[in-house]
């Protein structure tokens, strides 16, 4: 209240030189002497019951303070009839704009002719020949609707009737057509939106666009908002060629602070564009909920200690790639797998105990039956700490892991692993070294593997497998900066030699099981990827011990990594560089299989970063692998330029390249020149000698409206019936008009061309 009679001050004080010349008409006041009402004007004249105030009036009430060219006031029935240049204000901002109004002082009752209102937090304007109000609820006919100035809006609704509530924010039009400038571009039966930024319940703005392969879509969220503690929304949605669903979010957050999101679509494709596109599923949907918590023993089991805990779940099922690209009018997906975890943990300061589950969904294959899942994981850790001395540490480590799926060998592990060793610093802190001594100790047990081929190998357990290793480690280690004129460096080195001096396996991991079942990976794969026949016999999955334990863990390895940085003034990474390798001393053929990493950073102008990996092989005396990617960033401008080569080699020979390499080059552009902005990017294969992906848009933002084009040609999955080829690439090429009707909503119009690659 205090703020709202400064504001009253303010604006008295402006109009000071007015005021003092205004005689005044009418002032009342309540039981203590408060004023409520006061009319005063240039002139001031009564007759009968009737005082005129005309010439600059001036009426309070309250806190309203309206503006007129002339009033007249009934003292006997209390009605005020106000014409001309009206200004209504209430509170600090423009309430109510318009040529005349009739006041009801004794039931507020108003009729505005001709009307005009505008909500001062979003700026949309209502606009009428005709209407009616109480309350601040009022009933409108041939309005008109925008977000941009009055005087000559750039786009604007115009509708046959419709209704406003200023409490609520509430606007609702019938037969509404959106035009830009005079020209009509859209026609909708109904519109119900809210105009406020506040969390109130109501229909949101609605999304819509059209295409020629879905049709026109329209989706209309409704929000429901009954508790500050959660809300809900629907969101009917409708494809006029392709079909209709519901998208339904609900959010609570409790007593405790918790947060707990649940996402739920269905989506009902019509069955001639199943038949058309041949897909896999009809009906789409799917479920997701997101939930975390810390200290969830203290909260809701009132345990009396500091111990940390928490719970951390993010799951998420579909049955198709749609079920994503639904949430909005046409959202681009990548990647067709997904995972979803639920972790429980609880740790002190020498203690971790943990609990996860792991859900993979792997849409590129017919259906998800032989995708692995972990369903439950268990953790054990002991910190590293000091055992009788202080340069004397040891940390154990166990977990126990269930890994099954509805068709194929599914396995239970047990895996315990403990270093100790010997920690020290010499040459003044300038070299640390330790040795290591560390027990790996491993037991699978195959579950459900009556049809999956596990190799038949004298004396061996087709059921059980046990691995022992024991082995010691020697660390080198420095770490030395030193700080030159504006230029910070720091370089560290590290050199780790790991000799494993006993090893022990059996059963599944005896060394024949190895080879035997390498070989029936790669020879015996059906025509339909469905399963492996070997022998006459068809099985659902062969048994891989790799996937658990790598055949080369017992041999002698030596890894160097150097690394070192460049920091400027304000702590500003200039320059880093990595390189790595590792040696396997165990290796008869060749000690450098692997390859020589090392990663690379610089900044040598402001707003531009380079940086890449390079991997090289000794052993192949070739590149194996190469990325290099370069950003800059300045103002509105964006610049990015990436370039990857893979090279894969088949084990036949040293330098002969398999058919499966990669050469990319990706660059992309953006910048807003004022006039416009324009944004582009290309992704090129240079194997193939075809272009991938494109992308071109250019885009025009006035105030309150903005118009922009794309242009795009880009690859998009889509699962099908078909088992040779469950997922199907078409190549997507589409034209879309994106307008933004600020703020009232955004559409676009999609012109779009599938063809299969």
């Amino acid at each position: 209240m205090r703020c709202l009679w400064l504001f009253f001050g303010l604006l008295a004080f402006v109009l000071m030189p007015n005021i003092e010349a205004k005689e005044v008409a009418v002032q009342r006041f309540d039981k203590k002497n408060h004023k409520i009402f006061e009319l005063l004007a240039d002139r001031v004249s009564a007759k009968d019951n009737v005082v005129s105030a005309i010439g600059n009036a001036v009426l309070l009430n309250y806190d309203v303070y309206i503006l007129a060219d002339k009033v007249r006031y009934n003292t006997k029935t209390k009605e005020a009839m106000l014409e001309g240049n009206i200004k209504v204000y209430k509170g600090e901002g423009l309430l109510v704009k318009t040529d005349y109004i009739k006041l009801n002082l004794n039931d507020k009752y108003e009729i505005i002719f001709p009307f005009y209102i505008q909500d001062s937090v979003s700026g949309i304007w209502v606009s009428a020949d005709i209407a009616s109000g109480k309350d601040q609820k009022y009933k409108i006919r041939k309005m008109s609707a925008s977000g941009c100035s009055i005087d000559n809006p750039i786009w604007h609704v115009d509708a046959t009737s419709g209704s406003y509530n200023m409490k609520k924010s509430h606007l609702s039009m019938w037969n509404p057509k959106i035009y830009i400038g005079d020209i009509p571009i859209l026609y909708l039966p109904y519109i119900f939106m809210s105009t406020s930024n506040k969390r109130t319940t109501g229909f949101l703005y609605p999304e819509f666009g059209t295409s020629n392969l879905a049709g026109f879509i329209y989706l209309q969220p409704f929000y429901l908002a009954p508790k500050d503690s959660w809300d809900m929304t629907f969101t009917p949605q409708i494809r006029s060629k392709r079909g209709f669903g519901l998208n339904f979010q609900a959010r609570y957050i409790n007593s405790k602070e918790d947060r707990f999101l649940f996402n739920m679509r269905y989506f009902r494709n019509y069955t001639k564009y199943v038949k058309e596109y041949d897909l896999r599923n009809q009906n789409i949907f799917g479920f997701e909920f997101l939930s975390s918590s810390r200290n969830t023993l203290q909260k809701y089991f009132h345990l009396n200690s500091n111990v940390d805990n928490g719970h951390y779940i993010d799951f998420l099922y579909m049955n198709g790639l749609d079920y994503v690209r639904f949430e909005k009018v046409n959202k681009r997906i990548t990647d067709a797998t997904h995972m979803s975890r639920a972790n429980y943990y609880l740790q002190t300061e020498n203690h971790y105990y943990g609990m996860n589950i792991k859900y993979f969904l792997n849409l590129n294959k017919i259906n998800n039956n032989s995708t692995f899942q972990s369903v439950p994981n268990l953790q054990y850790h002991k910190y590293l700490n000091h055992l009788y001395f202080k340069n004397l540490l040891y940390s154990v480590d166990y977990q126990f892991k269930n890994t099954m799926r509805e068709i194929g060998y599914g396995y239970v592990q047990n895996s315990l692993y403990i270093p100790v060793g010997l920690q020290f610093s010499l040459f003044k802190k300038y070299l640390s070294l330790g040795v290591w001594n560390s027990v790996e100790l491993s037991n699978v047990a195959l579950m459900q593997s009556k049809n999956s081929y596990v190799p038949d190998v004298p004396n061996a357990s087709r059921e059980f497998g046990n691995f022992f290793s024991s082995g010691y480690s020697i660390y080198l280690n420095t770490d030395l900066a030193k700080e030159y004129n504006k230029v910070f460096h720091s370089i560290q080195f590290e050199a780790m030699f790991n000799m494993p001096y006993y090893t022990f396996k059996n059963g599944l991991f005896s060394n024949d099981m190895y080879a035997l079942s390498a070989q029936a990976l790669n020879s015996y794969t059906s025509p339909t990827l469905s399963g492996y026949d070997y022998n006459g016999r068809l099985y659902d999955s062969v048994w891989s011990p790799t996937s658990i334990l790598p055949n080369n863990i017992n041999d002698k390895t030596l890894n160097l990594n150097l690394t070192q940085y460049l920091y400027g003034l304000g702590g500003q990474e200039l320059f880093y560089w990595k390189i790595s390798q590792k040696i396997n001393i165990g290796d008869k053929v060749s000690m450098f299989k692997a390859p020589l990493e090392s990663k690379i950073g610089f900044s040598p102008l402001k707003g531009l970063n380079i940086f890449g990996n390079v991997f090289y092989s000794f052993y192949k005396n070739r590149l194996e692998e190469v990325s290099i990617n370069a950003n800059y960033q300045r103002k509105f401008l964006t610049f990015n330029l990436s370039y990857y080569l893979k090279n894969n080699y088949n084990n036949s020979g040293v330098s002969k390249l398999i058919e499966n390499s990669a050469n990319y080059l990706k660059a992309g552009f953006s910048n807003d020149f004022g006039y416009f902005s324009l944004s582009a990017d290309v992704g090129y294969d240079i194997r193939n000698n075809i272009i991938l992906n494109w992308n071109i848009g250019i885009f025009k933002k006035i105030r309150c409206f903005g118009i922009g084009f794309q242009f795009v040609n880009q690859r998009r999955p889509i699962l099908t019936n078909n088992p040779d080829h469950p997922l199907r690439v078409m190549e997507n090429n589409y034209v879309k008009l994106e307008l933004d009707f600020s703020p009232l909503t955004k559409t676009n119009i999609t012109y779009r061309s599938l063809s299969k690659r």
